[in-house]
């Protein structure tokens, strides 16, 4: 891991944003680890120009990759206010629902409150999305929205796995620690 961090913040130094639409390629044509790795290095450039413009051109060429979702969950990251629309441009062209996931899920970061209903009624609701039940609750996460710590507590009991997502909301909302059942205060560090 050290590595791989040294590798970005090379990257960031030596080439700043000039390295963004090498970056942005890499996003597309690279196998998992460099796509996340390419990820990494964009978020610290906060490239989001270069991002929305590579994906508004993946989208009108008629292309559908996985890099366009890696793109998305990076604008989720980065805040981009102006990816909303290119988010929705991307949600007209999911084929899956795992990549409705990711798109929801970065509209969630930026505040879009619609995105949270979706997420939530995938979450309690679709036995369908079961297999999908910790990649809701990971873009649940940046909710602040009381119901929603409360329905991953109680998937929590089923799931043991989503106590990071607990972990991660008590840790960005402190007040929820106070709605945190017993049986998982020991299992939280705040």
């Amino acid at each position: 891991m050290e590595k791989r961090e040294k590798l970005i913040e090379r990257i960031v130094k030596e080439r700043g944003n000039s390295a963004a639409p090498k970056l942005v390629d890499l996003l597309f044509t690279g196998d998992a680890k460099t796509a996340e790795l390419a990820s990494e290095a964009l978020e610290r450039l906060n490239s989001c120009s270069e991002i929305i413009k590579r994906v508004e051109k993946e989208i009108e060429l008629g292309r559908h990759n996985v890099g366009i979702f890696y793109a998305a969950d990076l604008l989720g990251n980065l805040r981009c206010s102006r990816s909303v629309k290119t988010l929705y441009k991307i949600l007209g062209i999911v084929n899956e629902e795992k990549e409705a996931v990711v798109v929801y899920g970065a509209l969630l970061k930026l505040g879009i409150k619609e995105a949270e209903k979706y997420l939530l009624y995938e979450f309690e609701e679709d036995p369908y999305m079961k297999k999908f039940l910790i990649d809701i609750g990971i873009a649940l996460e940046t909710s602040d929205n009381p119901e929603v710590f409360k329905a991953i507590v109680e998937k929590t009991r089923e799931n043991p796995e989503l106590i990071e997502v607990i972990q991660a909301m008590c840790t960005r909302t402190p007040s929820f620690l106070r709605m945190l059942p017993e049986e998982f205060k020991e299992r939280i560090r705040c």
